[in-house]
Formats: structure tokens, C-alpha cells, sequence
């Protein structure tokens, strides 16, 4: 059996790869900032609005904690998604090799 067949393949849309990459350019901006901002401390840069901000992302441990959490619950629900995911496709291969024999 051809390996290529067995791949299920869905051509994804313009609008849906702009908008990964846009929320991906956010994200890693947004992360970017945080450390630069943490790196300016480091090095004893001290400006009102990098006081802000510092204090804007360097919050509580019961925040860290909740945060935490949150990563966690969101991480158990894309495997538990990934696994029925794959299931369903896999169903979908047997049953289209099953019409093709």
C-alpha cells in the first residue's frame, strides 16, 4: 500500500493560515516583550512604564499558580482532542480502504 494514501489531506484556506500567523507574531511579541522587560531589570533600567509593565507581568504566585493550572487543564484538553482526532481518522482510512478492496 502506497504511503501517500494513507495520508488524509485537507488543503487549509488562505484566511486560517493568516490568522495562525498573525495570533503566532502576537504571541512571540508579546513574549519578547516580557523579556525584555525582565532584562531590563536585570540590568537596572528603570523607566515608568517598564515599572508598570513589570508589575503587570510579574503579579503573584497564586497567579503563577492559577496560570499554571490553566496551561495544564488547556494541554490535557488538546491531547484528549488529538487522540479522538486520530481515531476518527484512522477510522475514516479503514473504511475508505475497505470500499477501494
Amino acid at each position: 500500500m502506497d504511503k501517500d494514501k494513507l495520508v488524509i489531506r485537507k488543503k487549509t484556506s488562505i484566511w486560517s493560515r493568516l490568522r495562525r500567523m498573525i495570533l503566532l507574531i502576537l504571541l512571540w511579541v508579546v513574549a519578547i516583550y516580557v523579556l525584555a522587560i525582565n532584562v531590563c531589570f536585570i540590568f537596572g533600567i528603570y523607566t515608568d512604564g517598564l515599572v508598570v509593565n513589570y508589575s503587570l507581568f510579574n503579579l503573584s504566585f497564586h497567579l503563577y499558580k492559577m496560570l499554571g493550572y490553566l496551561i495544564i487543564v488547556i494541554g490535557g484538553l488538546v491531547t484528549a482532542y488529538s487522540v479522538i482526532h486520530i481515531r476518527n481518522l484512522k477510522r475514516k482510512a479503514a473504511a475508505h480502504d475497505k470500499n477501494n478492496a
